[in-house]
Order: C-alpha cells, then sequence, then structure tokens
C-alpha cells in the first residue's frame, strides 16, 4: 500500500517556503518508508509564466460590518483605502506612486525585483506555525439527513486541497493531487503590512502575516432543508500577524471567489480576541435548554482569544501584554455577510477568570483547547483548556442553553452558597517551588471506567510556552501531567482549595530518565486523594523534564493506552530577538496513560511536531470468532515523527478491537412468538 503526508517548510535565508507532497510506502514486511518527494508547491508556482494576471486572490475589507466582506485582490477593486496602504512601504511612510507595482509583485509579478522591491527565489513566503489542513471527500459521521446526503453526492468527487498560511500575507489553498495553488485569501489585517513584503529590508525586518493553523470541516449553515445548507467551512486565525478570524466557504474550493467568504472577526468586534496563536475548531452545539421540547443547535467556529496586545514568536523578536482577558470565544457560521456582530445573538464569549495576585510579569492567555462531542446529536458536550497561568478548565455544555454560556455556569467547579458563583479549575500546573507552568497545547483527554454510575476521565497534558523571545532562554521546569476528573464538582479539600485537585501533592511522582530513555511512575490506585498523605489513592501522575528549557507545545496523539507526544528544546541563542533561525531539537515520548511508564527517544528531524500514525493493514489480524461471534482484531499502526528537517519513522502502536457481533440475546420461546396471532 502507498499513502501521503504533507509537509510545511521555510528558509531564513530568504524567508520563502514550501509546502511537500511526501510519498509514504509500505512493504510486505509492514515496514515503513519515506520516498522522494511527489511535488513542491513553490516549484508549481514558480512555473507560472503570467502569475500576477493568473493568480484567484481574494483580500478581506476592514470594518465590523463590511459589505461586502471580500474583493478581488486586483488594484481596481481594492478601494481607495486599502490603495492608500500599498502606496506607502510603512504605515507612517509618504506615498511614492508604487502601490499598484507593490500589488502585482504581491500576485507574483517579478519585473521590479532587484530594483524598487525585494528578490524573491519563490513567490510562496516562510510557512512557519501554520499547519497543513486537508479537505477531500466530506466527511461520512454526520447524522444521515436528506440535505446532506446530497450534499455529499454533490461533492465526493471534488478535488483536494490543501491549506496552509504563510507569512506573504495569504492563506493559501493547494490542489492535493500536484500542488497547483487554487487560491490565496488576504484577511484584512494584512492590509497595512503588505507594502513591506516589497522592501528591500526585508531580510532583516521579517514579521509575521498569515501564521496560523487553519481547520476545516462540514457545518449546516442554514435551515431550508436543502443540500445548500451545508457547507465545507474552513476557520483560521493568523497567529502573530493580527489579532483576527476569518471564515471561509470552501466548499469547492476550485470556484473559489470573494463571495465564498463568510465572514472575519476582529478585535475590533470585541476587545479580547488577541492573537489567535492556536487552532481554532467547528463544532455543533445544543443552543436550547436541557429538557427542552424542541433541541435546537447551530454550528460555531470556536476560538481561544490566543494572547493579548502585541505577540511575536521567537523566530521574530517581541513580548506580549500581561493584561487583557483571556476567553473562549463561539462565533456562529450561520452569520450574514456584513451583519454586525452581536454579543448574545450571533456570538458568545466565556470569559476565563485570571489570579491578579500572579506577577505582572506572568503573561495570561488561553491558546488551545479540547472539545468532546458525546451528545446524541454528535453535538459538543464538554470542552477542557489549559491556560497560561496553568490552570487546566472543564466547560459542560450538557447542562445549559445558549443563556447561561458563561464562565459561572458552564464550570461545573464552583464556589459560593449562591449565584453568581465563582468558577474555579480542575487543577493548576505549580512547579515544586509553586511557579507557573505554563499550558498552551490541548490537553489530550480519554474516557475513565464508569463509577457509581458516573463517567470519569483522564486528562493528560504537557507544560511549557514558545511564544516570546524571552522562551528561547527560559528555564522555567515543565512537566507531564495526567490528572483524574472522576465526575464530581467538588474539591478534594475542605475548604475547597484553588482547584479541585490540590496541586502536584496529589498526584504519584514519576521521573524521566534522560540516559535510558525511560518515564517511570510506580504502581499507584487512580482515585481522589483526600490529602498529599493519602497513600491509598492518587489523583494522577506527573513527571518534570529532565533537561532544562525542556516543554511540550505540540498536542498529544492518542492511540491504544498510549499518548504520544513531543517536547522542544531550543537552541542557546545569543541573538534574542533577532531573525536568526531559532534552532533546536526535542524528544518523541509514548507514555501509558493508565500507568504513566514509557519511553523516550531523541528527534533526528530537528525540532519536532505532533507524532502521525500510520496503519500496517498486513500487520492486522483477527483472532477467531468465540461462540457468539465475537472477536478481537488486532491493529498495529506505525508512528512518523515530522520534524523540521524531514520525518522519521518511530516504533509502533498495537491496538485491541472487539469486532463481529457485539452482542445478542437468546429467544427461548421463538417458535411460540412466530406462530402468536
Amino acid at each position: 500500500g502507498s499513502n501521503t503526508i504533507y509537509q510545511a517548510a521555510f528558509d531564513t535565508s530568504d524567508w520563502s517556503g514550501d509546502v511537500l507532497s511526501v510519498p509514504l510506502s509500505v512493504t510486505g514486511t509492514s515496514t515503513v518508508s519515506v520516498g522522494a518527494t511527489n511535488w513542491s508547491a513553490a516549484a508549481r508556482l514558480n512555473l507560472l509564466t503570467t502569475p500576477a494576471m493568473t493568480r484567484n486572490i481574494v483580500i478581506g475589507m476592514p470594518g465590523a460590518a463590511a459589505n461586502p466582506v471580500a474583493t478581488a485582490f486586483t488594484w481596481g477593486a481594492i478601494g481607495p483605502a486599502m490603495q492608500a496602504n500599498l502606496q506607502k512601504l510603512t504605515p507612517t511612510s509618504a506615498g511614492d506612486g508604487q502601490g499598484q507595482d507593490r500589488l502585482n509583485y504581491l500576485r507574483g509579478d517579478k519585473s521590479n525585483e532587484g530594483t524598487s522591491f525585494r528578490t524573491r527565489t519563490k513567490l510562496l513566503g516562510d510557512i512557519v506555525n501554520s499547519g497543513i489542513a486537508f479537505s477531500g471527500t466530506p466527511t461520512a459521521s454526520v447524522s444521515s439527513t436528506t440535505a446532506y446526503a446530497a450534499f455529499y453526492t454533490t461533492n465526493a468527487g471534488r478535488t483536494p486541497a490543501l491549506f496552509v498560511g504563510a507569512n506573504d500575507g495569504m492563506l493559501h489553498a493547494f490542489n492535493a493531487n500536484n500542488g497547483d495553488e487554487m487560491f490565496g485569501y488576504i484577511p484584512s489585517w494584512m492590509g497595512t503590512k503588505l507594502a513591506a513584503l516589497t522592501s528591500k529590508t526585508y531580510l532583516g525586518n521579517h514579521q509575521a502575516y498569515v501564521d496560523g493553523t487553519p481547520a476545516v470541516a462540514e457545518a449546516q449553515v442554514g435551515s431550508a432543508g436543502t443540500a445548500a445548507d451545508w457547507k465545507t467551512v474552513l476557520v483560521s486565525g493568523t497567529g502573530a500577524g493580527g489579532s483576527g478570524v476569518f471564515a471561509l466557504d470552501v466548499t469547492d474550493p476550485t470556484a473559489f471567489s470573494a463571495s465564498k467568504v463568510m465572514w472575519e472577526f476582529t478585535r475590533a468586534d470585541d476587545a479580547d480576541l488577541g492573537y489567535v496563536v492556536g487552532r481554532p475548531q467547528i463544532l455543533k452545539l445544543r443552543t436550547s435548554a436541557p429538557g427542552a421540547t424542541t433541541a435546537t443547535y447551530r454550528w460555531f467556529a470556536v476560538v481561544a482569544s490566543g494572547v493579548d496586545n502585541y505577540v511575536a514568536d521567537p523566530l521574530f523578536g517581541g513580548a506580549y501584554s500581561t493584561t487583557g482577558n483571556p476567553a473562549l470565544f463561539l462565533l456562529a457560521l450561520d452569520k450574514a455577510a456584513g451583519a454586525v456582530w452581536t454579543a448574545g445573538t450571533n456570538y458568545y464569549k466565556v470569559s476565563i477568570p485570571v489570579d491578579s495576585t500572579l506577577s505582572t510579569a506572568t503573561g495570561t492567555g488561553l491558546i488551545n483547547f479540547q472539545p468532546i462531542s458525546v451528545g446524541t446529536a454528535g453535538e459538543l458536550t464538554q470542552i477542557y483548556m489549559g491556560d497560561l497561568h496553568g490552570k487546566i478548565w472543564k466547560l459542560d455544555f450538557a447542562a445549559h442553553g445558549a443563556t447561561e454560556w458563561t464562565m459561572d455556569k458552564l464550570s461545573p467547579f464552583k464556589k459560593g452558597s449562591s449565584a453568581p458563583f465563582t468558577p474555579y479549575p480542575l487543577f493548576i500546573a505549580q512547579t515544586a517551588a509553586g511557579g507557573v507552568q505554563a499550558i498552551s497545547m490541548a490537553p489530550a483527554v480519554v474516557p475513565g471506567p464508569i463509577l457509581n454510575g458516573i463517567k470519569t476521565t483522564y486528562v493528560a497534558f504537557v507544560t511549557g510556552k514558545y511564544l516570546e523571545s524571552s522562551d528561547k532562554t527560559s528555564t522555567v521546569q515543565n512537566s507531564i501531567y495526567e490528572v483524574f476528573d472522576n465526575g464530581s464538582t467538588g474539591g478534594d479539600s475542605t475548604p475547597v482549595g484553588a482547584s479541585a485537585i490540590s496541586g502536584r501533592g496529589r498526584l504519584k511522582a514519576g521521573t524521566v530518565d534522560s540516559s535510558t530513555g525511560v518515564v517511570n511512575v510506580a504502581t499507584f490506585t487512580w482515585g481522589r486523594a483526600t490529602s498529599d498523605a493519602d497513600a491509598t489513592q492518587r489523583s494522577g501522575f506527573y513527571a518534570d523534564f529532565p533537561v532544562s528549557g525542556e516543554r511540550g507545545i505540540s498536542d498529544m496523539t492518542v492511540a491504544g493506552n498510549s499518548l504520544l507526544f513531543s517536547s522542544l528544546i531550543p537552541a542557546s541563542s545569543s541573538a534574542v530577538g533577532s531573525c536568526a533561525a531559532a534552532g533546536g531539537d526535542g524528544k518523541f515520548y509514548s507514555i501509558n496513560y493508565l500507568t504513566g511508564k514509557g519511553t523516550f527517544n531523541n528527534s533526528t528531524v530537528g525540532i519536532p511536531g505532533t507524532q502521525i500514525l500510520f496503519e500496517l493493514p498486513a500487520a492486522t489480524i483477527y483472532k477467531k470468532s468465540n461462540t457468539t461471534g465475537q472477536r478481537i482484531k488486532t491493529v498495529v499502526q506505525q508512528v512518523l515523527q515530522p520534524g523540521s528537517l524531514g520525518v522519521a519513522t518511530g516504533g509502533t502502536v498495537t491496538t485491541e478491537f472487539i469486532t463481529g457481533r457485539l452482542s445478542w440475546r437468546q429467544i427461548n420461546n421463538y417458535q411460540d412468538l412466530k406462530n402468536a396471532p
């Protein structure tokens, strides 16, 4: 068999980028090998003879209620305000009359390179923090309806697409089959920064543009009961490029135009929206109250507010503000184009409490979150999220309709004898000395056993951040954690402390051995410890990283009983704030979520990313069925370890599933029932 992975790249020598299609092959012995590149998106772009004329590029129009919300990125269409932006090299420069030439340059015209403008080796800009999103055949997981079935049939054979943000000012869509660009989208808040890309001094003054990871999913945005109700939607922030989020209709990526831009949401719409450096998600929520006669649902872009004020990647220098109120935004995907954003009508905001007693030097923010969708209609029921003050929050949407989407209602952990209650977190990650351990990754959530009729959950995460220049040289002790949410809405102490689980003293301590590559946690019993000295049970486990500066920023992958994740160890650098490449390496970990035991290996591919699983079909085996027709299926998956320098193969993960006849019922009086009148 064969498959493909797609990898983004960047080159700091000229701040160019690329997207590569890399084939994977599986031999008869189920060994995965990485082949030569199928295609390069940058190379395909460079082959265009008249890119300034032929590329399909759209730009958003600024304004809280812009109508139209976007237009073609051509000189005649962008209007006077955007034309004025392109007439000057910086927002404070005087106009120089080169605006139209700059626009042509951004579209790919090379005629003024080396004279008026910067010389490029590639038209595609560097891709640093944006991950790649894939869209092919629509999902088959949506509950079967006539409208969705028609939508699915219409789009089942559509051109597969890759979406990625680049620091050339655009979100790019590429044909996944051959690497050809299908369209580019420039968010409106890039407008004042676009001219800088043409500067001959840009190599030493690089900045972020569209530097966030997009999310793509099917969503219902209409109620007419037809296929047109459904769209494949892309939602993305721009990372350090600015405070905003945009939504695009990418149902047919080959036919993208300005009319397919659904909306933008920026700090002008809500002051608490920061630099969205995490990945938004597209989710279905029940808006009606529990128990309502008729349940109502709505699809939202769910967005963590990010960090407030100015933020810049360590690659570029900069720091972020310590002020601002972190929040989780729910932005309705059915908002009409040009309609004003109105809180409580077409968007909702769940504000996260901030600990004012922490040092003002400890910036706050919310980067990522983990949703759980287990409702009867596939709707969101819970969210777990960690903030930059190390707090793990839990939100329970199953118990509340849209009128109660506030933190004091959604948090199951509350203090006070009457409303409004004060919410508090499930857990707070801190060093042994009580220092803040920031959480920037999305927690991994694994269902636990049902105890006394109550569902329990294991919540795993790794601490660390890599957002500011000072993070390059930070020696903050970071750790691996897994805590036990036993379904209780109370704390483990009386009176209740700062969190439901009162710190790492309630957890089993483990170790990470640098020399052997072994993670070890002594045997313990899962429960909710009632004191630090309670040896009968532990509320989870933790292990401190052994290397100074080691941290976790990439999301975990759950495979069988294993948690797969990577750590980052930045290279030491004296050039803090420079545009020099921020090198480094890290480790790839595999830990059993039930025991805390595991191993790691050092990265051979530079700065490691999120580990990928690749199923080995030849290794799948079935045990003989038992007398009821039930059997065990064993699936083996190869772990792929991507990094800034390529892709390596890791170990394998084996998972057993029960298949065949899952249940049966014996009918003793079958003949009587058959013959009954």
